[in-house]
C-alpha cells in the first residue's frame, strides 16, 4: 500500500489547512495521552482535527511534523495495521520531520484499519508521536478500548453542532443583548431552523431545501450501509432499515423491543427479538439511536426500566418522517444538548420520570442528588397547562432539586400564572445560558 500513501501524504504536505467553526471540545493538547474523538459521522472530526493542527502551527510546530490521514479515503482499501508502517516510512520520507521536534500523528476514521489498537499502542509507549485518533464507532470510547490501551488515552464525543456553534456557523456574535435586542427575532428564526434540520455542519451553510435532504440522506446512507452492514455483516438489510424506521419513528418516546417484536410478528414479517436488539444495538454503536432510561433511586430498577429513544440529530427525523411533531423535536434537542453537558461533566446522569402524576422529560444528577428537573413543550398554553406543569410541580415537591425548569420555544404568556418554583425558559435562553450574559 505504499504508492496509495505516497499520493495521499504528498497531498498533504501541500494542501492548505481550511477554515474552521471553534467548537465547543476544547481538547486538551498538553495531555501525554492518546487523543481519541468520536462521534456519529459527518459531525465534524476531521474539522476539528485540522483545527488543532493549525493551533499547533501556531505554537510553533512546524506543519511537516504533523501527518493526516483519512482512512475513509477511497484509495486506501482495507488497510491493516501492517500497513501502517509502510505509512510512517512513506511520511518520512516525503516530509522529512525535524528530528529534534516530536512528530503528530493524526488518524481520521481509524475503525476502518484491522487491529489498529495495538499498533496505535506500539507508537505510543515509543514516546517518538503525539497520536490523536478519530471513529464513527463507540468502540473509541474509553470502556471499548480499556484492554488494549490501557489507560493510555482520552476520549471525547463529538455532536453536530449546538446551538451556539450553529449560530457561529451563521455568523452571529454572541454577546449579553442577543437574547433582548433587535436580533431576537433572527434569533428565534434561527432556533426554529435548528430544531427542523438539525446541526450537522454541512446542513448549516446550506439554504436550499433539498439539497439538504440530499445531503441528509447521503449521510444516513452512509451510517446504514458503510457503517452498520459493511461492518456488522448484516445479510438482510430490508430488516434493518425496517427497525431503524420504526426506531425513529418513536423518537422522543417509549421504545420497546417486545412491542416492536410484536408489531413485525402481527404484520407476518419473521425476525427474532435478538435480532432487534443487535440492530438497534448497532445503531447505538454508531451514534444514531441513545436511549434514556427511567429515574428511580435503585440502579436496577432504572436499568431494567421502560425506555426513551432519542437520534443523534433532528435532520434525520425530519429525512424519514414526513409529519414531524415540533414539540417532539425539540425535546429531541434538548436532549442532545444535554449530551453535549454530560461530555463536559461526565460525573452527571440524565433520565427521564414517570409516576401517576404523569412525566418529568428529563431529570439530571450528579453524586446521588438531583440538579435539575426539565419539562419540555413547545409551547404553554391553557389547553396543556395542567399536563406539563402537574408533574413538574409533583417532583420538584418531591425530588427537590436546585433548579426545576419548563422549557418552552414560544416565551410563555405572561398573564398564565406558573408556579414559583418553576422556571420558565425558551429554548434560546436555555441553549445559550453560558454563553450569553441576560441583562
Amino acid at each position: 500500500m505504499k504508492e496509495e500513501f505516497r499520493y495521499v501524504i504528498s497531498e498533504w504536505l501541500s494542501r492548505d489547512l481550511p477554515e474552521t467553526v471553534e467548537r465547543d471540545v476544547r481538547v486538551n493538547l498538553n495531555a501525554d495521552k492518546i487523543i481519541a474523538i468520536a462521534g456519529v459521522r459527518r459531525t465534524g472530526k476531521t474539522y476539528l482535527l485540522l483545527d488543532i493542527i493549525k493551533r499547533l502551527t501556531r505554537t510553533h510546530i512546524p506543519r511537516k511534523n504533523t501527518l493526516y490521514i483519512n482512512f475513509d479515503d477511497d484509495r486506501l482499501v482495507n488497510p491493516a495495521s501492517g500497513d501502517l508502517d509502510d505509512m510512517l516510512d512513506v511520511y518520512m520520507e516525503l516530509a522529512a520531520p525535524e528530528k529534534n521536534n516530536i512528530i503528530f500523528l493524526f488518524l481520521d476514521e481509524i475503525q476502518n484499519v484491522n487491529n489498529w489498537e495495538l499498533w496505535i499502542r506500539r507508537m505510543y509507549d515509543s514516546k517518538k508521536y503525539r497520536i490523536f485518533i478519530t471513529g464513527s464507532s463507540s468502540k473509541l470510547l474509553s470502556r471499548e478500548i480499556a484492554t488494549s490501551l490501557a489507560g493510555r488515552n482520552i476520549t471525547y464525543v463529538l455532536y453536530p453542532f449546538s446551538f451556539r456553534e450553529f449560530l457561529v456557523a451563521k455568523g452571529v456574535k454572541m454577546g449579553k443583548s442577543l437574547l433582548y435586542g433587535e436580533e431576537r427575532h433572527r434569533i428565534n428564526a434561527l432556533a426554529r431552523e435548528y430544531i427542523i434540520n438539525g446541526g450537522f455542519p454541512e446542513i448549516a451553510f446550506e439554504e436550499e431545501r433539498e439539497t439538504r435532504r440530499r445531503i441528509i440522506s447521503a449521510y444516513y446512507d452512509a451510517i446504514l450501509y458503510r457503517d452498520i452492514v459493511s461492518r456488522y455483516r448484516i445479510e438482510d438489510v430490508n430488516k434493518l432499515e425496517m427497525v431503524f424506521r420504526y426506531a425513529i419513528n418513536t423518537y422522543s418516546g417509549s421504545f420497546s423491543t417486545v412491542k416492536l417484536h410484536n408489531y413485525f410478528n402481527s404484520q407476518n414479517i419473521k425476525i427474532s427479538r435478538q435480532t432487534i436488539n443487535n440492530f438497534i444495538k448497532f445503531g447505538e454503536q454508531t451514534f444514531l439511536f441513545y436511549q434514556l432510561m427511567q429515574f428511580f433511586k435503585g440502579f436496577k430498577r432504572s436499568n431494567q426500566s421502560r425506555k426513551k429513544l432519542y437520534i443523534v440529530d433532528s435532520g434525520i427525523i425530519g429525512l424519514l418522517i414526513s409529519n414531524v411533531e415540533y414539540g417532539k423535536l425539540l425535546e429531541n434537542s434538548v436532549f442532545v444538548e444535554l449530551l453535549r453537558m454530560k461530555e463536559r461533566n461526565p460525573s452527571i446522569e440524565i433520565n427521564y420520570l414517570s409516576d401517576k402524576y404523569g412525566e418529568v422529560d428529563f431529570v439530571i444528577s450528579e453524586g446521588g442528588s438531583i440538579t435539575e428537573l426539565l419539562q419540555v413543550t413547545y409551547e404553554l398554553n391553557r389547553d396543556n397547562m395542567e399536563r406539563e406543569l402537574r408533574p413538574l410541580l409533583s417532583a420538584t415537591q418531591r425530588l427537590k432539586p436546585k433548579r426545576s425548569i419548563l422549557i418552552t420555544f414560544n416565551a410563555v404568556d405572561k398573564t398564565m400564572i406558573v408556579e414559583k418554583e418553576i422556571e420558565t425558559l425558551t429554548f434560546t435562553q436555555w441553549a445559550l445560558r453560558t454563553y450569553v450574559v441576560e441583562s
